[in-house]
């Protein structure tokens, strides 16, 4: 079996949620003996130098990684592309989650894959890139399609249009109803769809009346013994730009951590992460005791002088693939409803739950002065990789996703 895979940014090295669930699906179908090639292709808003590449490609048998096409990742930060998103937009009715990937050199780049190449399974990964189906369609009508949702996308503009007011609010419901419209058609024209949990497996049923495969997120781990820092210290990782992980922080800082020091004066936090411009950090995170980082390249250490890791999430779907990092590092986690979302976790059992200020920060103090408590957080996150994501289950999951036949 040749599989081209089709996704958005070149996922290498992974250092979000999104580029290591990216990574960890093409590590997964490349373990499957019955897949022969991969191919990949993706985008980049700057230049990727070859070593990356080819440390991408090395890393992952069977993987041949084409050059990532320029295109802008963070639209607005390249302003001369947004005038063709809004034209598609207005002329053609492509939403804004599909415009923003639409590049001519993209979708030069996949057809002539496609028909220099014998291919299979094209994987599209990311409901945006579902914009070339019709490609794909085109050059290899009888290939197996197969669209990989990272979460329900197009719940982020209805998410959006709760918040807003005013012709913000009425842009950002025609915005969720055109969304809508295409994730559903996307979601019935592939021939096969993979959901990260089973809520949004539940959602694109509602939505579309096909069934969805849940496919884990693989996560391998040895156990291991954290002894507690000298003084209480909790860490943050996970991608500063994405809005549910932003205003989490900012809720955190402003709401919660008050908080935790009135009870832990001596307490600190680091926030680390992808994502802020250098030398920016958001006002509301200048907080005493917190102090932000930005991206480490290892992140053992930071977990190695740290008590807890909290992930206050606000809204958002999906897995948060944060949580799961964390419990392979043996880190006891405190987190958010938002953040638990679409995982069957118990509060107090592999993690800690809390949606007010008061309860977040209750359970973060006790995290950090009982140990008992920390114990069992820790052997229940190693439970709970344990029997969700192992590789045996996953790949069970990803061959009835590409349609191959156990013999």
């Amino acid at each position: 079996m040749r599989v081209l895979h089709l996704t958005t940014e070149f996922p290498w090295p992974a250092t979000s949620g999104g580029s290591v669930r990216t990574v960890k699906q093409l590590e997964l179908v490349a373990s499957l003996p019955e897949v022969d090639a991969i191919a990949t292709i993706s985008v980049a808003e700057k230049e990727i130098e070859e070593s990356w590449r080819s440390a991408f490609a090395a890393a992952i048998p069977k993987l041949r990684v084409l050059p990532p096409v320029f295109h802008p990742v963070h639209l607005f930060d390249f302003k001369k592309y947004v005038p063709r998103v809004v034209a598609l937009r207005a002329i053609l009715g492509v939403p804004y989650l599909a415009g923003k990937w639409d590049s001519r050199p993209y979708r030069r780049l996949v057809r002539r894959e496609l028909s220099a190449s014998p291919v299979d399974v094209v994987y599209i990964d990311h409901l945006g890139i579902a914009r070339y189906l019709a490609d794909v369609k085109a050059e290899r009508p009888h290939a197996r399609v197969v669209l990989d949702q990272h979460n329900v996308e197009s719940d982020f503009f209805g998410q959006f249009a709760e918040r807003s007011r005013g012709a913000k609010k009425i842009v950002a419901k025609a915005e969720h109803r055109a969304s809508v419209k295409f994730e559903k058609r996307a979601l019935q024209t592939v021939d096969a769809v993979v959901a990260i949990s089973d809520e949004d497996a539940k959602h694109f049923d509602e939505l579309a009346g096909i069934h969805a495969h849940v496919v884990p997120v693989v996560m391998t781990f040895r156990r291991r013994e954290r002894p507690p820092p000298a003084k209480p210290h909790f860490c943050y990782v996970g991608n500063l730009r994405w809005r549910p992980n932003a205003e989490g922080l900012d809720w955190f800082c402003k709401d919660v951590w008050p908080r935790i020091r009135a009870r832990m004066p001596d307490a600190t936090c680091e926030i680390a992460g992808v994502g802020l411009e250098k030398g920016h950090v958001p006002d509301a995170w200048k907080v005493q005791g917190v102090d932000t980082v930005g991206f480490l390249e290892d992140l053992e250490p930071l977990y190695a002088r740290s008590t807890a890791m909290i992930a206050p999430i606000v809204g958002g779907s999906g897995v948060r693939i944060k949580l799961l990092e964390g419990f392979r590092a043996g880190m006891p986690i405190v987190t958010t409803p938002d953040g638990a979302f679409g995982l069957p976790l118990a509060d107090g059992s592999e993690i800690m739950i809390a949606k007010d200020p008061d309860a977040f920060a209750e359970r973060a103090v006790r995290v950090a002065k009982e140990p008992d408590l920390r114990e069992r957080l820790r052997e229940g996150g190693y439970r709970y990789l344990e029997s969700h994501h192992s590789l045996a289950v996953a790949q069970d999951a990803m061959r009835r996703v590409l349609g191959i036949t156990k013999a």
